[in-house]
């Protein structure tokens, strides 16, 4: 809660390797690949990506209206109706509430939804079935609320107080006709990394998994949740002596001793062409197929900072070195050099838009036209419920 502010060692430690990164990243060897498949070939280097000029593009006065320097970054860009939802706010030193807003690319203009989100940050919009999802990462409210998300399911935009949770960290679906919620639970239920579900359309949740431990008493979360082939898979975080990988194909769960991720926010997972994607600390991007992850960006490379799939057939990845795209999640692109402050990553009618940290500002890559190698969009399951744009 915005008054009970609980972040771990080991997750502060990684997000503060992430911003180190931005200013130097470390050459890590990346894991080598399964001798059953070939390695894919290699990306460009940071030195060989081309380097673009950015223009400024608009100001969120909702973002620069927060109170903390880091509130005023925007932490994603999500793709709805021909606008981009905007995600800000500031998760570590409490900035909210958070005013659910969008920019229009073609106008230059941002609007409100009228909708206010009891959340000190929005970090990322979850579409699912073609509606928004906004976990509350860390709620306003009191200790002993139900917290939840912000959704325009229902055809405007309403906050939804769902389950005993301190934090709601991403939204998701199994099978399109259920909803989950996963982050942690409040102290006074016990804690722990928390996975909530519904099968009723949202009315009504229950606690569908729970790792926890005496050692962090409360600082375990599940920080993603993510739909591939018919199961969906968590890892708790920060648990004393590691949490399995766990999955559930919609009766019963299975456990996988590996953990393909170390993402500590939503916004740096998603689901592409069978394949969850998402950074791994020690490695770089990695692309896990439900057994095996392979690394796909060597982490010299910078681990991913935000993606977005904007529906021409790519995924594309922001990382503090380089803005690259993949068609298969195996095989990634370099298209530039990573301008300074971005922060995270928009695609629109073949232009990247770029939302910046600690200035309220999205910019768009000049020169920079995606859209003259694009091809049909690929089937990706990350329709599902676990993307931002599909």
């Amino acid at each position: 809660m915005g008054s009970r502010q609980l972040v771990s060692r080991p997750a502060l430690a990684a997000l503060a390797a992430t911003l180190t990164s931005l200013g130097c990243a470390v050459a890590l060897s990346a894991a080598p690949a399964s001798a059953a498949k070939p390695s894919p070939p290699p990306p460009p280097s940071a030195d060989a990506l081309p380097t673009y000029s950015t223009s400024v593009v608009g100001i969120s006065p909702q973002a620069a209206a927060k109170p903390t320097s880091s509130g005023k970054t925007i932490r994603s860009l999500t793709s709805d109706g021909g606008k981009f939802y905007v995600g800000h706010g500031d998760y570590l030193q409490n900035s909210g509430p958070t005013k659910v807003s969008t920019f229009d690319p073609a106008t230059r203009t941002f609007a409100e939804s009228g909708l206010t989100a009891p959340t000190e940050e929005i970090t990322t919009f979850r579409k699912i079935n073609g509606k928004l999802y906004a976990p509350w990462t860390d709620p306003t409210g009191t200790a002993t609320a139900n917290q939840g998300f912000s959704t325009n399911a229902s055809g405007t935009w309403t906050n939804e107080f769902k389950a005993p949770a301190e934090h709601v960290f991403d939204v998701a679906t199994l099978n399109g006709t259920d909803l989950w919620m996963v982050g942690s639970a409040r102290w006074g239920t016990g804690g722990g990394a928390a996975a909530y579900r519904s099968t009723d359309g949202g009315k009504t949740w229950a606690l569908a998994m729970k790792d926890t431990s005496a050692t962090y008493g409360g600082y375990e979360r599940y920080y993603w949740a993510a739909p591939l082939n018919g199961k969906i898979y968590m890892q708790a975080r920060d648990v004393y002596g590691g949490a399995p990988l766990r999955a559930f194909d919609g009766r019963s769960w299975t456990t996988q001793s590996l953990t393909p991720c170390t993402a500590v926010e939503a916004r740096a997972v998603e689901v592409f062409a069978g394949k969850i994607l998402c950074p791994n600390y020690l490695k770089g991007l990695v692309a896990f197929d439900g057994k095996t992850a392979t690394t796909v960006l060597p982490q010299a490379l910078g681990n991913v900072l935000d993606f977005d799939i904007p529906g021409d057939g790519f995924v594309y990845a922001l990382t503090p070195t380089g803005i690259f795209r993949s068609s298969d999640a195996m095989t990634w692109t370099g298209l530039a050099r990573t301008p300074d402050l971005s922060w995270s990553i928009g695609v629109h009618n073949g232009t990247v838009y770029l939302g910046q940290r600690l200035n309220a500002t999205i910019v768009k890559v000049d020169g920079l036209n995606v859209a003259t190698a694009t091809r049909t969009a690929t089937t990706t399951s990350s329709c599902r419920g676990n993307s931002k744009n599909c």
